[in-house]
């Protein structure tokens, strides 16, 4: 992520793209579009690793269509949040083909860099989607129910908790490289 993708993701949360209240988002946590704007200027890479997250756009024939943050803020755990920010995006399989393919590079870069032992995924139960693609993995919830404080903007409610620890990712990484064993 760079910042001049920035004002996109302004854009997603703050003019009416990102349906707040399907993805449960607490306003409090999301704040003003400055506080947007400083958000993602941490998730852009300057010299070397950061300790409190990092970011990645995506793209699709040059244009903005998507990012993932993975915040670390310290912890043992990343905890990772995907977006598409372009409806158009949405339902053609493209999320599917980010997570399977483009996270397990990601998780890779991530690992080398940061200290910590995997990634967690916090999905509201009722974004049908999101679990479908995260399941279609062979992925299942650890943890299914109410979360107080769930990680990023989300406000309280009922989630499922899927966490890839570092043998699965590294199998993620062979399974995208064609390296199984």
């Amino acid at each position: 992520m760079i910042e001049e993708d920035i004002e996109t993701f302004v854009s997603y949360w703050h003019d009416g793209i990102a349906d707040l209240d399907f993805l449960g988002i607490d306003r409090a946590k999301l704040g003003s579009r400055d506080d947007t704007r400083a958000r993602f200027r941490q998730f852009c890479r300057r010299h070397g690793p950061r300790d409190v997250a990092v970011g990645f756009t995506f793209c699709r024939n040059g244009a903005i269509i998507g990012f993932t943050n993975i915040n670390i803020l310290g912890r043992p755990d990343g905890y990772v949040h995907v977006h598409l920010t372009d409806p158009s995006a949405r339902k053609q399989g493209i999320l599917s083909a980010v997570l399977w393919n483009s996270l397990p590079v990601i998780a890779g870069h991530v690992l080398a860099e940061y200290p910590i032992n995997g990634l967690v995924l916090e999905t509201r139960t009722r974004n049908i989607g999101i679990n479908k693609v995260v399941r279609s993995s062979g992925l299942q919830p650890r943890f299914t129910g109410y979360l107080e404080n769930p990680d990023g903007l989300a406000g309280a409610g009922e989630f499922s908790v899927f966490y890839l620890d570092t043998v699965i990712i590294k199998t993620l990484i062979a399974e995208a490289s064609g390296d199984q064993d």
